[in-house]
């Protein structure tokens, strides 16, 4: 038996639940939170010109994508790690720092892999409820013990699209004591608007217990290719660097992140059509009488009180997927990202038939 040769932690891990995937033409994802417009353009230019050096391992550290970032981020290239996806920064710091038995803060109803790297380094998880759908950081404070090593906030908050104000994690922080690392997760930062949106990148440079996580997948338009990064104190990065395996983010996925960092026309197209599709899909939900959050991503959480499992179905069935959110602990939710004009459109067209059949 399979299950004989299994460590315990690896039994209570259930299987990631992805967004489905379109399995034929005409379909539109918005499930699963994607750029509508694709790949930056300079970072296709850029994954052409490099395919010629195939042959070539890519650069362990990542050196010009770290570089480039340091520059836009004004930190140094040493307090910057480079992973396949933002989720692989989580499972080495995770290995870096966690021993087993420590107690790892996450919220309920969030993004399953900060539960998944704790379990799988025997990590010991405490829950904390949200509150009116966003992250009760009181709460949560409140939750440290002795054992605390970990929290994980994510800013911001998927599957809600609510956010922690800039005041709100400066307390939180001030909460936390210093030996305990603070996870802040923030793969849509890029997409909000609010003045009250943190800097977070200060507390890495006048605290030694914070790591801020960003990705190219979202905002860039690279999921495909799978970078993400980690920035902390030099002092963190420089074991974290030991656990990351050799040559873990390939040469494309390097030279396609670092062009797309300065493809300005495409970023700002991509803040400008989030902001008017979410404007348009908060109006026509309005219309449809659905309890909505106001978002800082680029995914709308609608409460349905009713099966999002069955709208599911049902909108598949007219050609338009979206995320039920019974796989978060939320069966009556669903998250729908925010596509181009035409797919929002038709999102509503099908959603709109369905409710009043």
């Amino acid at each position: 038996m399979a299950e004989d040769f299994l460590r315990d932690a690896v039994k209570g891990i259930k299987d990631y639940v992805p967004g489905q995937t379109p399995k034929e033409p005409g379909v539109i994802k918005l499930a699963s939170n994607e750029n509508p417009f694709g790949p930056s353009p300079k970072a296709l230019e850029a994954i052409t010109k490099e395919g010629k050096n195939l042959q070539i391992y890519p650069d362990q550290k990542s050196l010009f994508l770290r570089e480039a970032l340091g520059k836009k981020l004004n930190v140094g290239e040493d307090a910057i790690i480079i992973g396949n996806g933002s989720d692989e920064i989580m499972q080495i710091a995770a290995a870096t720092f966690l021993k087993p038995g420590e107690e790892v803060i996450i919220p309920e109803n969030t993004f399953s892999l900060y539960e998944f790297v704790t379990r799988i380094f025997d990590g010991r998880l405490v829950f904390v409820p949200l509150k009116d759908q966003a992250q009760d950081l009181e709460a949560m404070a409140k939750a440290v013990t002795p054992k605390t090593k970990m929290i994980f906030i994510c800013n911001p908050h998927n599957p809600t699209g609510t956010m922690i104000s800039a005041k709100d994690l400066e307390d939180f922080l001030n909460k936390v004591p210093n030996n305990i690392l603070i996870i802040i997760d923030e793969a849509y930062m890029e997409f909000a608007e609010s003045k009250e949106f943190p800097d977070s990148l200060k507390y890495v440079k006048n605290r030694k217990n914070v790591l801020v996580l960003r990705t190219f997948s979202k905002f860039y338009g690279l999921a495909g290719l799978r970078v993400g990064y980690g920035v902390a104190k030099a002092e963190l990065t420089k074991y974290m660097f030991r656990l990351k395996p050799p040559f873990n983010v390939n040469r494309l996925a390097q030279a396609g992140a670092t062009a797309a960092l300065d493809d300005k026309a495409f970023l700002d197209k991509t803040y400008k059509n989030n902001l008017e599709g979410k404007k348009y899909l908060y109006a026509e939900l309005d219309k449809l009488g659905l309890k909505h959050e106001k978002t800082e991503a680029n995914f709308i959480y609608i409460d349905l009180k009713r099966s999002a499992d069955q709208l599911f179905l049902d909108l598949m069935k007219q050609r338009v997927i979206i995320r039920p959110l019974t796989s978060f602990g939320l069966p009556e939710a669903i998250r729908v990202s925010i596509g181009t004009k035409a797919q929002n459109e038709k999102f509503v067209t099908a959603l709109t038939g369905l409710l009043k059949a």
